[in-house]
């Protein structure tokens, strides 16, 4: 199981020595309990309603080549998107951290059972898994973003690693290319004001199931 977000948070800006945001800190403590405080049951039931009204976003249906993230039990569910990517034959991406970078890769057939988990419980492919990286062949179309905290009008808080920031902004550097981005949430991780500065990027589109 992932690290709760403050421990998350914590051992993120001692790898990137980044000076913690004390409003960012206070909103991920405030969204980890939240989160620890919905049940099982509630979570099944919320990330089936984020899970259809991603498979019908126009976004979504618009992509072949989507980038998402291999999901703990505090997030909402991938696995059932990641299913019908592959099963209407477009490709899925998913994270591997490696050297302070997030590189976006290939997930082929039985991948998701051979991956290993990283330190901070994150399923990944491992060093000898060679798989196709989607920014060195045909970039992304479509980038389904994980997060602590966001705002209807899109911004986003992260874990506090800045690995999908950087990601994001250097897709946006060029804008003919650059993919949409959607965040999926619990519906207690979308608030009226989300902190930022000048290297969070925002998302297109936040889906949730209220």
């Amino acid at each position: 199981m992932r690290t709760s977000s403050s421990a998350w948070f914590i051992m993120s800006c001692k790898m990137s020595k980044v000076t913690p945001n004390p409003a960012k800190a206070l909103l991920r403590t405030e969204i980890a309990a939240r989160i620890a405080a919905l049940t099982t049951e509630e979570k099944k039931r919320q990330s089936e309603i984020v899970y259809d009204k991603i498979i019908n976003h126009p976004f979504y249906k618009s992509a072949n080549r989507i980038a998402l993230y291999m999901s703990t039990d505090q997030e909402i569910n991938t696995a059932p998107i990641i299913n019908h990517i592959k099963a209407r034959g477009a490709s899925a991406f998913v994270p591997q951290y490696a050297g302070g970078v997030m590189n976006m890769l290939l997930l082929e057939t039985d991948d998701e059972k051979n991956m290993f988990i990283t330190r901070h419980g994150i399923a990944q492919h491992s060093k000898d898994q060679k798989r196709e990286n989607a920014v060195e062949s045909g970039g992304l179309d479509l980038v389904i973003a994980p997060g602590v905290a966001f705002s209807k009008s899109g911004d986003r808080c992260g874990h506090g690693g800045g690995y999908y920031d950087k990601f994001l902004a250097k897709l946006r550097s060029n804008p003919e290319t650059a993919p949409k981005v959607v965040a999926v949430a619990f519906s207690c991780q979308v608030v009226d004001d989300v902190p930022t500065n000048e290297q969070d990027q925002k998302v297109d589109a936040v889906i949730y199931a209220d």
